[in-house]
This record gives structure tokens, C-alpha cells and sequence, in this order.
């Protein structure tokens, strides 16, 4: 295994099965969002599309854009049948084919430390954003226990920590976002923008 995407790739089998997470959680991440009718939704590092029900809970009407760089993960995804307003796609969120502007939300659950480069990642998020458009990224389960599960499972993800509010706040509003909210309580973790 030589890269984060086989690392994935060789998850996606057993990730729904795995997926601890409840219910409740999962809506929390979306009452963050505002979500209305014919809004375009980009879910970043989807996996197997674990927040689609609850973002099509809240509004069923929304375009739903979802991507992750393992196929893998995209083939689990897709076998679920969304409707044909959800749309998957294998792609890194560093290089995308979205026009600017064209995301009202863009949600990073479970992913954003992972990313590499993050830099490049957050400034194609921006492009992507509509001004007044909403940034999170969101880790159901809390930052500690993120940080420690990552530590222990595979040294290719060892080093993918989430950092403090204040010290993601610092860095990603260095490409142009401006802060909304942080929540970082012991069993959920959640940090939101704006553009």
C-alpha cells in the first residue's frame, strides 16, 4: 500500500460496516447548514456517502455533488441508488472540473485532515464557493479521538491530525474565508466559513 487512496480503496468493503457514528451526530452536521431548495451541495471525501440521507432529509429539491479519490469508495456509494439529483464522482478536491462559484455548501466530513496539500485544496474550495456560500468541516466523532485513531491505525494516516479551532481558524482564513462558528467538544468537532 502505497497511498492514502489504497489505504481507502482497501476500506471501502468494510466503512459502512464500521461507521459508529449515530444518526443524531450526522444531523447535527447538517442543522450547521441552511440548506434550501436548488442549492448545489458538494459532499468532499464522500466515502460511501454516509451524509447523503440526512442532507436529503432536511431537503430532498438540492443537488448533491459528491466526490472521493477512491473508486472504491465512489463503487460502495453508488451502489446505494441515490436519486439522480446526486451525483458521484472520483476526484480530488485539489483539482476539480466544478465552475466557480457553483457550490452554495461544501461539507468536508471525516476528510479534511487527510487531504494533502491542503493549501492547493482550500484555495480550489474557495473558487468553488459562491460568496455568501458555507465551509465546514466536520469530524462526528471529535477531534481527540480523531487524532488518536489516526495515530494508531496506519502510518500513512498517522500524522493526519485536526488542530485546534483557533489554530485552523489562523490558517484557513489565510486563503480568503472568514470564520463562522467552532465547535470542539469531546465527542464531536465541527469548524465552519464563509466566503
Amino acid at each position: 500500500m502505497k497511498s492514502k487512496k489504497d489505504f481507502f480503496n482497501q476500506m471501502a468493503e468494510k466503512w459502512d460496516k464500521d461507521d459508529k457514528v449515530s444518526p443524531e451526530k450526522y444531523r447535527r452536521i447538517i442543522s450547521e447548514i441552511k440548506i434550501k431548495k436548488g442549492q448545489n451541495v458538494l459532499d468532499v471525501g464522500t466515502g460511501t456517502g454516509v451524509l447523503i440521507p440526512y442532507l436529503l432529509e432536511i431537503e430532498k429539491e438540492i443537488n448533491i455533488f459528491a466526490i472521493d479519490i477512491a473508486e472504491k469508495m465512489i463503487e460502495k456509494f453508488r451502489e446505494k441508488n441515490y436519486p439522480p439529483n446526486v451525483k458521484s464522482f472520483v476526484m480530488d478536491i485539489k483539482k476539480t472540473i466544478f465552475n466557480d462559484n457553483f457550490f452554495d455548501i461544501i461539507i468536508a466530513n471525516a476528510c479534511y485532515p487527510h487531504f494533502e496539500e491542503k493549501a492547493t485544496a482550500l484555495k480550489e474550495i474557495y473558487r468553488l464557493l459562491k460568496k455568501g456560500g458555507i465551509f465546514i468541516i466536520s469530524h462526528p466523532t471529535g477531534r481527540k479521538f480523531v487524532n488518536e485513531l489516526h495515530r494508531k491505525t496506519h502510518p500513512l494516516i498517522a500524522k493526519d491530525k485536526i488542530g485546534s479551532i483557533s489554530e485552523m481558524k489562523k490558517f484557513i482564513e489565510n486563503f480568503g474565508f472568514r470564520f463562522i462558528k467552532g465547535i470542539d467538544e469531546d465527542d464531536f468537532f465541527l469548524i465552519s466559513f464563509t466566503k
